[in-house]
């Protein structure tokens, strides 16, 4: 026993001990099922090691209510937080197909909720915090100088497992050691999750800011000309379901001008619908591998998901494989592969030709278009090639920039000056155009769908539609505005193009 030097005065002995007893609460019993006295069944989705389990399997475990006699009188029914009720008494089956994901969006917010932080989780994943390995800081170095020195680009989780943690894919906690590599990863600041479902895909925030990086364009203002995609307006599914797209596992995809110059594609329900699945449920990027086998030709895409109510997503890097491979107007077919995170790029060819078609020249301090001769094989939709004889009237139209291009009514005005039939007089200017040319020569500028810019026309006050056979519209045109906004350099002119 240890006697201390100045041990504390103790006035009152009831300071240090008590003779009072201390209510000990009722606990009332709990009903439990058969299905848990007589032991879970093969249905058991725990790891062999029984750390971890995913979420959606785990529900597996819930009682069928085998409602044996001294039991018939009892509810089965469980109510989430949703608001949808469930009656435990029917088959796994047929619960897990009508509420599996409220399920696992129940538990998953559950766990999320849990102020005490006693579980972690990857994608649908679970594991209790204190059965998690942790790494040291060493072990991170290793991890970054590899992903960013060694290899130099984004990285699988196995590789890492393999190769810097030297851990053998046949020992026994294997799966257990991926798990928290994944999650514990994740609180590091230098590394960022870009994987999909089925390929976790590990990248430093300095390498991610280099794949699919694009100096011509900011991700605010790339953001706010495909916010249209998540304000109701992405009509890719018009023709065909997602379900539809999913089963195929490939789109077809006709590449408009301003996809091909800056090398984006917008992240419409179409593709969403061939896309692997993100795995965080906060994950804002991925990278994808995209491959040309009839050029031998591969890129990494950078995928930006959309966020809800904030802005659209879209995809960007295209940069080079469209401009060494393919032309505005190209049709191309997108198609999964037997890699998750890899996806194909196919086309028809025909005889080659050489045509004269839109570029934007960037040679100089202002930005421009111009025509320059292109020779391709690709198969194309000829009402979206951008030649010379197509759209040569695009010299008549203001150059936007980026930021000006967010403003889309202004857009349509210039267009319909530009290309239009004048019909209106010089106090008060007016000018006809087809839909589908106003939609050709807008996709030069911007991410447009076709129900957007409907849209737009019909809440604009002086845009009207004159003939809905050939789908034509009218439109007043601001006359001072235009001169205003025009600028010095801000039309072309025939010494320009000589």
């Amino acid at each position: 026993l240890y006697e201390p030097v100045n041990p504390l005065p103790v006035d009152d002995l009831s300071v240090v001990m008590t003779t009072t007893r201390p209510i000990i609460p009722k606990i009332d019993p709990v009903y439990v099922s058969d299905y848990w006295l007589n032991g879970s069944s093969s249905s058991d989705t725990t790891s062999d090691d029984g750390n971890e389990e995913d979420m959606g399997a785990a529900v597996g475990t819930m009682p069928t209510t085998t409602s044996k006699a001294p039991y018939a009188h009892r509810d089965t029914r469980i109510a989430l937080p949703q608001g949808i009720t469930i009656d435990i008494g029917q088959s796994l089956d047929h619960i897990m197909a009508m509420h599996g994901d409220a399920i696992v969006h129940a538990m998953r917010s559950a766990i999320e909720k849990d102020t005490m932080k006693r579980f972690v989780m990857f994608g649908n994943l679970v594991a209790a915090e204190l059965d998690v390995r942790s790494f040291g800081k060493n072990e991170v170095r290793s991890i970054t100088e590899y992903i960013e020195d060694e290899r130099e680009e984004p990285v699988l989780d196995k590789d890492i497992l393999d190769h810097v943690l030297r851990i053998n894919p046949r020992s026994a906690d294997y799966e257990r050691q991926r798990f928290a590599l994944n999650v514990r990863l994740q609180k590091e600041r230098e590394l960022e999750f870009v994987g999909v479902a089925g390929a976790n895909l590990w990248a430093t925030r300095k390498l991610l800011d280099k794949i699919g990086a694009n100096k011509r364009i900011k991700s605010a203002d790339m953001a706010a000309l495909v916010n249209h995609l998540e304000e109701g307006f992405d009509d890719s599914l018009t023709m065909t379901s997602a379900e539809t797209l999913a089963q195929r596992g490939a789109i077809e995809h006709k590449l408009t001008f301003f996809e091909w110059e800056y090398g984006i594609l917008p992240f419409t329900d179409a593709i969403a619908a061939i896309l692997p699945d993100k795995v965080v449920s906060r994950q804002n990027n991925a990278i994808l591998t995209f491959e040309v086998p009839q050029r031998g030709f591969s890129a990494n895409i950078n995928v930006r998901f959309p966020l809800v109510g904030t802005r659209g997503g879209w995809l960007q890097g295209f940069d080079e494989l469209f401009h060494e491979v393919l032309v505005p107007g190209a049709i191309l077919t997108i198609t999964q592969t037997n890699k998750p995170n890899v996806l194909a790029i196919s086309f028809k060819e025909n005889a080659e030709r050489t045509e004269e078609l839109l570029y934007v020249d960037d040679s100089k301090k202002k930005s421009k278009f111009a025509f320059g001769e292109m020779t391709f094989t690709v198969a194309v939709d000829e009402d979206s090639l951008p030649t010379r004889q197509h759209i040569g009237n695009i010299r008549k139209v203001k150059f936007f920039e980026f930021a000006e291009r967010k403003n889309i009514l202004a857009l349509i005005e210039n267009i319909f000056e530009g290309f239009g039939k004048e019909v209106g007089s010089k106090q008060a200017p007016a000018y006809r155009l087809e839909f589908e040319q106003l939609f050709t020569v807008v996709s030069i500028y911007r991410c447009v769908t076709r129900s957007y810019l409907m849209n737009t026309l019909t809440e604009a006050e002086q845009c009207t539609l004159v003939s809905g056979a050939t789908g034509t519209w009218e439109c007043r045109v601001d006359a001072t505005e235009n001169e205003r906004s025009a600028g010095a350099s801000g039309y072309y002119n025939d010494e320009d193009d000589d």
